[in-house]
């Protein structure tokens, strides 16, 4: 630890959302990444990495307190030291999934666990950030800037490392700033569509607190491939393909009348190409809600699911939900904004989202390349689920966080299989 600086960084209301949902137990408030690498990284290079990385993202060598009135970030003084640490291991993919569910603690800090888990010849890497601080898209952004720091570190390790994102850009007010003020009535008096849920939207999942665990399954480039171009000759997307693959397996489950799927949506579209904002959380979500018939063949759930996502895309009134929370958080005090949030932010019970594409020539620690790569979000308790999807030289991971009990585990894998058998071939 170092000595502490007396700045203190204020909460934004995307901080606060992630931290009732982790009180709430809707999921705890964590990503999750992994990297494989083709040889050993410099342990030293990379905590200096780190460390630099802090410039334009404080927050993680800070803790989270929150009083009646406000919240805010106050730094404890955590270096990489306490973020970075190597385990030397025969079993690395045991051991990476054994480090991902260690969760960090905000009213302590740090805000992140970067493990080196290291084989005989190569090593990977797992990544716990707090989800208060940035979301999806946010991290990948932090693994690109944490690649960028190495290898500029790699260059001229003397030279001091400039142009770093603003790290007082967090607030969602940035995208807001954007709009016009037709864009801003049309948000502010939006009407939201309701899909009230009941156990029938549950999956049979029993649920354990006491036991995070996260699994993945792969999709190779071939079939990627296959998929994206059966989508594109339906007018359809890739992504639609998947949401679609989803409401397959779903309607298997499910006995409800329509199938409603949450899915977030990276709200940095919205910014101007020359904008760079900090690493925050700028996420809205859509919600795909379509006949629990449509699930009978992928080809119909395409097409059902291609018409929603059609009107969905570029639709800005999910943003209202957004500037109510936003709203809220600025104008009452911390606790009734509290009391409010739960109100305003209501998901529904089964999500899938596509993080996108990780670029493989940004994930470059000077010699050592990536090989393998994925991000998930936060580990969801029952009755709430999702899929993650990551996509890393076309193949993609689907990764399912849960905490649950072992019959749990046995059931998704194999309602993550069923899922992907729809896809085509």
């Amino acid at each position: 630890m170092t000595t502490l600086s007396r700045q203190i960084y204020p909460a934004e209301s995307a901080d606060i959302k992630h931290y009732i949902s982790g009180q709430k137990k809707r999921n705890d408030h964590y990503l999750h990444a992994v990297i494989h690498l083709d040889a050993h990284i410099d342990e030293d290079l990379l905590k200096k990495a780190v460390d630099v990385t802090m410039d334009a993202v404080p927050l993680l060598g800070c803790r989270f307190v929150e009083t009646p009135e406000k919240a805010y970030w106050i730094p404890a003084g955590w270096t990489a030291d306490d973020m970075v640490q190597l385990v030397r291991t025969d079993h690395v993919k045991t051991t990476v999934y054994q480090h991902l569910i260690i969760k960090p603690d905000e009213k302590k800090g740090p805000q992140m666990r970067l493990t080196i888990v290291r084989g005989e010849a190569t090593d990977a890497l797992a990544i716990v950030l707090n989800h208060m601080i940035c979301d999806g898209g946010g991290i990948r952004d932090y693994l690109y800037l944490l690649c960028d720091c190495y290898n500029r570190l790699v260059e001229k390790p003397d030279e001091e490392i400039k142009n770093l994102p603003d790290p007082a850009r967090r607030s969602i007010r940035q995208v807001f700033d954007q709009m016009s003020a037709s864009q801003m009535n049309q948000i502010k008096h939006a009407e939201l569509q309701n899909y009230p849920q009941t156990e029938k939207d549950y999956l049979p999942l029993q649920g354990d607190e006491r036991t995070p665990f996260i699994m993945t399954h792969k999709v190779s480039a071939d079939r990627f491939d296959k998929i994206k171009s059966f989508a594109k000759s339906e007018g359809a997307t890739i992504n639609d393909a998947l949401f679609a693959a989803y409401i397959c397996a779903l309607s298997q489950d499910l006995r409800t009348d329509m199938i409603v799927v949450d899915c977030p949506v990276n709200l940095r579209a919205f910014l101007p190409k020359d904008y760079q904002p900090g690493l925050c959380n700028l996420t809205s979500n859509i919600v795909c809600a379509v006949p629990s018939r449509a699930g009978e063949s992928f080809d119909k759930a395409l097409s059902e699911v291609k018409q929603v996502m059609s009107i969905q895309k570029g639709n800005l009134e999910p943003l209202r939900v957004y500037w109510e929370l936003e709203n809220a958080y600025q104008t009452l005090p911390l606790h009734q904004a509290k009391e409010r949030f739960p109100e305003i932010y209501n998901i529904p019970k089964n999500g899938m989202t596509n993080i996108g594409v990780l670029d493989d020539s940004k994930l470059v620690f000077g010699d050592v390349r990536s090989v393998d790569a994925s991000i998930s979000g936060s580990i969801k308790y029952a009755p709430y689920f999702q899929v993650a999807i990551t996509t890393f030289r076309k193949e993609m991971t689907f990764s399912t966080n849960f905490h649950g009990t072992s019959e749990d585990y046995k059931w998704l894998d194999h309602f993550v299989h069923r899922m992907i058998s729809y896809l085509p071939e």
